[in-house]
């Protein structure tokens, strides 16, 4: 009877380190079909804000946001200084450059739509949010979701680091959230939300015509983009099936089509 009572438990969001952790046949960030409708759902999300923002920039319409970038660095916590040591330690270049416009574009495009961000929460997240894809890995993108393992990878370094327990768990949700494609700043916080916002600015130009040229230029002159594709290990066939980079690549790779070898969209600055 007591039972009759109780809340249900609420599923873990796609990405989060309790998401991650499951077994059985959706384990290592598999998906399921539901959580893969769900996920295209929010590509057609970001596709439809991309598309209204290019028709308002079009009619005029639209109002740019800048700033300084020193004005955007986060303070020189030992939470902050651990990350990044972290990040430089096992990335390489163009997955750190990566990184560092991710922090950037998702600062620019928070201050545009208004939000109140922790910036050492979102440069840990944006510093490490692709250190799945690095040096000393446990496990190949074939054999887990990247994100998972960057996830999981974050979390263990930096607890290990004596790091703040609850910090650490925001910054590694925020990792593992950030492929969602759409990630709400209502139930997961500024942070996570900027974070994914930043990185689908970098990788796809989605959100661009929000900022000044002048800002956007700055940024790529210190933080040059090149092979960012390869960086990021983007193959067709090479991450583990059901994944949600596996899907993106399918994606885009069938919206090209076949004789695609890479998602254009990577490829541009």
């Amino acid at each position: 009877m007591k039972h009759q009572c109780e809340t249900p438990k609420r599923k873990p969001a796609i990405g989060s380190l309790e998401w991650g952790r499951r077994h059985g046949r959706h384990a290592k960030g598999r998906l399921t079909r539901m959580e893969k409708i769900a996920v295209t759902a929010n590509l057609g999300r970001m596709a439809s804000l991309q598309f209204f923002d290019v028709l308002a920039d079009k009619a005029g319409l639209i109002r740019t946001y800048g700033s300084t970038l020193d004005g955007l660095l986060p303070a020189e916590t030992t939470l902050v200084q651990d990350s990044l040591a972290f990040a430089e330690e096992v990335q390489g270049l163009e997955i750190m450059r990566h990184s560092w416009r991710t922090y950037y574009f998702g600062m620019l495009l928070g201050a545009y739509s208004g939000y109140e961000v922790d910036r050492e929460i979102l440069f840990c997240s944006a510093i490490l949010h692709d250190v799945g894809l690095a040096a000393g890995r446990e496990e190949e993108p074939c054999a887990c979701c990247f994100t998972v393992q960057g996830a999981e990878r974050t979390f263990k370094h930096l607890i290990g680091k004596g790091q703040d327990r609850a910090k650490v768990r925001q910054i590694a949700d925020a990792i593992g959230l950030h492929l969602n494609g759409y990630v709400s700043a209502r139930r997961h916080g500024a942070e996570a939300h900027l974070l994914s916002r930043g990185a689908m600015c970098d990788v796809f130009n989605m959100g661009k015509k929000r900022l000044t040229p002048r800002i956007l230029k700055e940024i790529s002159a210190l933080y040059p983009k090149q092979d960012l594709a390869d960086a990021l290990e983007v193959w067709p066939g090479h991450h583990l099936e059901g994944s949600r980079a596996d899907l993106f690549i399918k994606l885009t790779h069938n919206k090209q089509g076949r004789g695609a070898s890479k998602p254009d969209a990577l490829l541009h600055g």
